[in-house]
């Protein structure tokens, strides 16, 4: 959307002091926009994470599953092993590029989660599911870096000062007064 009042150093500073119709019709707009913004990038953010916090679930469950069988003696020691590395590489491994790293490449993350399969064959569909969600992650971090107010998204405060004042650095007592005087007749000995 194509500002014509709201710049990057006003949303920077915080707020603006609105001084026609269309200026605040334009803030408004702003505020909403960032608003939703706001809202879709966490909810990117919150997929994105629960989808790994999923997969340590799953790996977990199916880790005591083999290790039940192996109780049972119908896995042999050896699978065991294989499955304990594979878990471990894999935790280790996504959690140190996922977590620590903040890493939301495509690739690396398949990468990283191909250590899965070694605890069992059926999480072979993580690393396609990882470079999935990655790809899906990445495009919208694109798609909202092109809006005003990236990364954050703030809102504006809108303050509506009858002055001459531009931020609230510049007001003064003196502009307070005149809008007092202006907005509540009186006769002076209040102010």
């Amino acid at each position: 959307m194509e500002y014509k009042y709201i710049t990057q150093e006003v949303i920077d500073s915080g707020g603006r002091n609105i001084t026609s119709p269309e200026m605040f019709a334009e803030a408004r707009l702003y505020n909403i926009e960032a608003m939703k913004n706001n809202v879709r990038r966490r909810r990117v953010h919150a997929l994105f994470n629960t989808w790994i916090i999923v997969q340590y679930v799953l790996l977990i469950h199916m880790m005591f599953g083999l290790i039940t069988m192996f109780g049972n003696d119908v896995v042999p020691g050896w699978r065991i092993a294989l499955a304990a590395l594979g878990f471990l590489g894999y935790v280790i491994l996504v959690t140190y590029f996922v977590f620590i790293q903040n890493c939301r490449e495509r690739y690396v993350l398949c990468l990283v989660s191909l250590p899965a399969s070694l605890v069992s064959f059926v999480f072979l569909i993580f690393p396609v599911a990882n470079f999935g969600m990655a790809w899906y992650y990445n495009n919208n971090e694109n798609k909202l870096s092109k809006e005003l107010g990236y990364p954050s998204f703030p809102r504006l405060l809108i303050t509506t000062v009858n002055s001459d004042a531009d931020s609230i650095t510049n007001l003064t007592y003196d502009s307070i007064r005149e809008k007092a005087n202006r907005d509540h007749p009186h006769d002076g000995t209040f102010l």
